[in-house]
């Protein structure tokens, strides 16, 4: 389905052991890459150091990469990943006192119990057109994606982001 740097998603069916049939989304880390670019970022930290606190530098690359570093090993740990992702869902899909259920204006996937490791995230595949090709979708359809109807989609796609995005906060 993808590949990133840090992992690829593949699709795939659960057999019937473990809750199935039913199609899954699964992201697998790949083999070596933390230890790859933490390295290379711990590299790039000892080229920039002593660079701190030069004139003809814009900004403080050292700086830079220290936070990269912090925000690059969140991404390593699916299983906070899969936690983050219930997080989410029990966020949105809640009233804002948590208790009386409503109904989300997005979907979102949920990890699979059971099936998330460190380097594995088993989670509900998603049918679904990327926004990337949302125009050429429209077409397809025979809508036209200047028109009225997908200005709707648009006004109604912001409109639930922001109220996801609200409640997330």
């Amino acid at each position: 389905l993808g590949a990133a740097s840090v992992a690829q998603v593949h699709r795939a069916v659960l057999s019937e052991k473990y809750g199935g049939p039913r199609e899954v989304a699964i992201k697998i880390q790949r083999p070596s890459i933390e230890s790859k670019l933490m390295s290379d970022i711990a590299n790039l930290k000892a080229i920039t150091k002593p660079l701190k606190e030069a004139d003809a530098l814009p900004l403080d690359y050292y700086t830079v990469f220290v936070e990269l570093e912090k925000q690059l090993a969140d991404e390593f740990d699916f299983v906070a990943e899969a936690v983050a992702m219930d997080r989410i869902y029990n966020t949105i899909t809640r009233s804002p006192d948590g208790i009386t259920p409503v109904d989300s204006p997005v979907v979102t996937p949920r990890p699979v119990p059971g099936l998330v490791s460190k380097r594995v995230l088993v989670m509900d595949y998603l049918q679904g057109v990327p926004l990337s090709r949302a125009r050429e979708e429209m077409e397809k359809k025979g809508i036209d994606p200047d028109g009225p109807e997908a200005k709707l989609f648009g006004r109604n796609l912001l409109k639930g982001l922001t109220e996801v995005f609200g409640r997330c906060i």
